[in-house]
Order: structure tokens, then C-alpha cells, then sequence
């Protein structure tokens, strides 16, 4: 019996460790902490479940998520170009990323 629920446990574990996704956007023509603001808060409206984190010095958007996205690359792209900023480039990854200077060394 040990044996199957250590086994169980492991194995929600490791799920969850797997399961984990980033969605990082490099967002060009933020200047200041309104347009910051303004693409997070887009943001959060499209995926309320996401630890989001923008940085207008560094020209991220990232979006970590316990699971999956709920929106493809082309879906987070819509969200935050909706702000009137464009988005140069959308990675996924299977991680969870919440470091702007992280997040540039994977979009580079």
C-alpha cells in the first residue's frame, strides 16, 4: 500500500513539475510604467490564471502558468498587440520563467 501511494505522489509531482508553461512576448514601443500597465492588464484579462510580469525597460511580456496556456502563441500575440504595442516575437516554453532578464536570454 506504501508503495502505490508513494507512487501516486511521485507521480502528481512529476506532473506538475512537467506541466508547467511560460509564454514570454517581446513587446516593442513601451516607454513607461502606463504602457506596462496597459499590457498587463490585457493580459491578465486573457489569461486570469497566469503569474504575469512586464517590463517596459526590458521590452517583455511573460506569462507563467501552473499548467498549460490558455492561449496559443498567435492568441497571446492578439492580447497584447490589442494595446496598440507590437509584438516582435512569442516563445513558449516548458517552464516556469518570472525573471524579465531571464526571459530576454530565451527570446535571444
Amino acid at each position: 500500500m506504501k508503495k502505490i501511494i508513494l507512487s501516486l505522489f511521485l507521480t502528481l509531482i512529476s506532473t506538475n513539475l512537467f506541466a508547467a508553461q511560460t509564454q514570454i512576448a517581446q513587446v516593442n514601443g513601451m516607454i513607461c510604467i502606463k504602457c506596462q500597465k496597459m499590457v498587463t492588464e490585457a493580459l491578465q484579462k486573457a489569461s486570469p490564471d497566469a503569474d504575469i510580469k512586464v517590463s517596459w525597460p526590458e521590452g517583455v511580456a511573460v506569462s507563467a502558468f501552473q499548467d498549460k496556456s490558455n492561449l496559443s502563441d498567435e492568441q497571446y500575440k492578439e492580447a497584447i498587440a490589442g494595446t496598440g504595442f507590437e509584438v516582435i516575437k512569442v516563445v513558449s516554453v516548458d517552464k516556469i520563467v518570472t525573471d524579465a532578464g531571464e526571459a530576454v536570454k530565451i527570446l535571444d
